[in-house]
């Protein structure tokens, strides 16, 4: 806290098992699960007052929590805040699309050729064959509805990704929290009021984050994901909103979108002490003979 200024960077001190040398590191909450950890400010900081966060970081743990730890380990950092690169590494890149770039929905679908832009319109048009079809945003007014269209959701991106880990009642907290803070985005598309695609995300000082697409697979020739997705920019144009982020994750459709690219940093500290260092080292020997 500097100058009326509050830096949060919530943070948890993870202790592993016998398996991975007790080590004990610091890692910010959610870890690896979360897409951004970048601290988060009231008031505007500056350059200076985050360099100063970061150089004392190491104290403050120290000093006024007294956690012994091996490690502190934050990724997902969306800029790298001190100058001392013996802290810091680079890591993936996230994409984006800068709204203010377009006036109108017409004039972002203008970025792409003409037979991507018909493919979307003739997506439109054989679900409009098929019957009434009609997308919505719904907001915080209407929580109750976005409550029980909720379990729907999850059953079907269960069913389209099996195999993925989801802690328990993550989601529907999630969601409930974001309601009440009034951030969540929750947009859905349906055909004769029956649901085929929805999609989740947050919204936070005109800035949008992709969080989850799903769709109901006996649609998926029609690519109702991708006309959701294509819905919500043409919405979030609309209402003025600056930028659509689209979160961590180099899936293959967004390379075919106006998008811009940002490097992703992770801050690394390592206790110097030596009982630490064995640790680590036990884990490298450990995974190089696996």
């Amino acid at each position: 806290k500097e100058n009326d200024t509050v830096i949060f960077l919530p943070l948890i001190l993870w202790k592993k098992n016998w398996k991975n040398a007790f080590l004990h590191t610091i890692v910010p909450v959610g870890f690896s699960d979360y897409d951004y950890a970048t601290p988060i400010s009231i008031n505007q900081t500056t350059p200076t007052q985050s360099e100063y966060f970061w150089k004392n970081l190491v104290q403050e743990l120290k000093a006024n929590i007294g956690i012994k730890f091996d490690k502190i380990e934050i990724s997902g950092i969306e800029k790298k805040f001190c100058g001392d690169m013996n802290f810091w590494e680079e890591t993936e890149e996230c994409s984006y699309i800068d709204l203010k770039n377009y006036d109108t929905y017409e004039s972002f679908l203008s970025y792409f050729k003409t037979k991507e832009r018909s493919n979307v319109k003739r997506q439109i048009k054989r679900l409009e064959e098929q019957g009434d079809l009609k997308f919505e945003v719904l907001g915080s007014s209407q929580k109750d509805r976005i409550i029980t269209i909720l379990p729907t959701l999850l059953q079907q991106h269960a069913l389209r990704w099996p195999n993925a880990y989801r802690a328990p009642n993550f989601h529907s907290n999630l969601v409930h929290n974001a309601l009440d803070a009034n951030l969540l985005y929750f947009s859905q598309l349906t055909l004769n009021n029956e649901p085929i695609s929805w999609g989740l995300g947050f919204i936070y000082k005109k800035k949008f984050y992709f969080y989850m697409l799903v769709y109901v697979d006996k649609y998926a020739k029609f690519s109702p994901g991708k006309l959701n997705m294509f819905y919500s920019i043409e919405y979030l144009i609309e209402q003025k909103y600056e930028i659509f982020d689209f979160l961590r994750g180099s899936e293959e459709y967004k390379s075919k979108l106006p998008v811009h690219n940002q490097t992703l940093h992770k801050y690394i500290k390592r206790n110097n002490k030596l009982i630490s260092y064995a640790k680590e080292q036990l884990i490298c020997l450990k995974q190089y003979f696996q």
